[in-house]
């Protein structure tokens, strides 16, 4: 029996903890620097050992597999952390890191240790983007000429999905090339690091399909003091421009993706129903795909990563992936820095925006 250690106790360490309970493990300990919360999550989850401090947890209760469920800015030393404390398996929230730099450490703690590592992009795992993923495999739609996803939010926090998922989508080829532009104008901050306000990237794969993505939280309304990283910082302050913009005329997208070929068109909307749709050649209407769902993703991705552990097998959502898709997010920010397309591989390993808005380089009031 696996021992498993959960740290961050907020909302998204419920669906980590939901899927280990659905798998039948036993949660044996839990951290988190907010006493009432872990408290809380304990009585939840009937989770003996509770901590204050990660470090003593982990140095303590010899886990074999962790959950780091915090706020980005401490992924890459809590990661550190649990593989040099002999940690077997570990799933790290997305986004991976901030920076090129932080993945590199995250990646060479595991692999010194034997760590297997998985980064939370567990929308791998939802049929919706496995049947669209299979026709575009199988060219319903003809042969795929350019794919292109929307988010609200801002690319660390929600584009990372976006960005994954047309990885997968395409097999996770190599990137070619990036050109990218960003809106930084107020300077804010999510989760508490830097984010952009807005974004568009073009990308070009080896096989030569092409992405346009986009993400924004530039709209009227806007989540509560609190929810899904937001504090004070995160706020609009003129709002006389976000209401002049209104990015999302047609509505709030949450990972809509679109693939175009040359005979259809595929498209995913996890907030449509039905969620997935295509229309081959000389097809008028739209068809719909059933995509009944039987377990959820987060069980899913714990029960690769024990998969993983087991039979020395890569994760779908390994480090090593989560680290093509941060360097496309570092490559959009670096392309509206330099104004110009970026080659990949990377050659920047710290975050070109969190550089720009540290310089002055983000007109901003």
């Amino acid at each position: 029996m696996y021992r498993i250690g959960i740290i961050g106790c907020g909302g998204i360490a419920n669906a980590h903890a939901r899927a280990y309970v659905e798998l039948g493990l036993e949660i044996t300990a839990a951290s988190d620097i907010d006493q009432f919360r872990l408290k809380e999550f304990s009585k939840l989850y009937n989770v003996k050992n509770i901590y204050i401090d990660y470090k003593e947890m982990l140095r303590k209760e010899k886990l074999d597999i962790v959950s780091i469920c915090t706020w980005p800015p401490l992924h890459c030393e809590m990661t550190e952390r649990a593989a040099e404390e002999g940690v077997g398996g570990i799933i790290c929230e997305k986004p991976m890191a901030l920076s090129l730099a932080e993945a590199d450490r995250m990646l060479s703690a595991c692999r010194k240790s034997g760590t297997k590592l998985a980064v939370g992009h567990m929308r791998r795992f939802l049929n919706m983007y496995i049947k669209a993923k299979n026709l575009f495999d199988s060219e319903a739609i003809g042969e795929p000429e350019i794919i292109h996803g929307a988010s609200v939010g801002d690319l660390l926090s929600d584009g990372t999905h976006l960005i994954d998922l047309i990885r997968f989508i395409n097999g996770d080829k190599t990137i070619n090339w990036v050109f990218g532009q960003i809106d930084a104008y107020e300077k804010r901050r999510r989760y508490g690091h830097h984010v952009e306000d807005a974004s568009i990237g073009y990308i070009e794969f080896e096989n030569r399909l092409r992405a346009f993505v986009e993400t924004s939280q530039i709209s009227p309304g806007s989540p509560k003091l609190g929810e899904v990283g937001f504090s004070e910082e995160s706020f609009f302050r003129d709002l006389n421009r976000v209401n002049k913009i209104k990015w999302w005329k047609k509505g709030v997208p949450y990972c809509s993706i679109k693939i175009y070929g040359s005979d259809g068109v595929v498209q995913v909307d996890e907030r449509s129903k039905p969620p997935l749709r295509y229309r081959g050649k000389n097809e008028k209407d739209w068809q719909a795909v059933n995509v009944v769902q039987e377990y959820d993703p987060f069980r899913l991705q714990a029960e690769a990563l024990i998969k993983s552990m087991e039979e020395d097998v890569e994760h779908p959502c390994s480090g090593e992936q989560a680290r093509k898709t941060l360097e496309a997010i570092m490559a959009i920010y670096e392309s509206a820095r330099r104004r110009e397309i970026i080659l990949l591989p990377l050659e920047v390993y710290e975050n070109p925006l969190l550089e720009m808005i540290e310089r002055g380089d983000c007109n901003a009031n």
